[in-house]
């Protein structure tokens, strides 16, 4: 086996075993469902960035409402889902 060999034999076990950690990853956290705290992480960061982004307009265009009040809605379910689990 040449040295070229070698190397497209290790990149090719490598990949494999990436794909396997993948389809592992993708299990395991099927089995876990959804991470609470992770939601909320993620909720705040839009909720703050929308936030910031448009308090320097007095008005805001219909996306940038419309964007807000998903996020509201969804932090909403993410809180009352979390007050459940307490």
């Amino acid at each position: 086996m040449t040295a070229r060999q070698r190397e497209v034999e290790a990149i090719k076990r490598w990949r494999r075993g990436q794909i396997a950690s993948a389809r592992r990853k993708l299990e395991l956290s099927a089995e876990e469902g959804p991470d609470p705290e992770q939601a909320v992480a993620e909720a705040l960061a839009a909720f703050t960035m929308l936030s910031r982004s448009s308090s320097h307009s007095l008005e805001r265009d219909p996306v940038s409402a419309r964007d807000v009040t998903e996020v509201r809605r969804r932090w909403a379910r993410i809180q009352k889902r979390a007050q459940k689990k307490r």
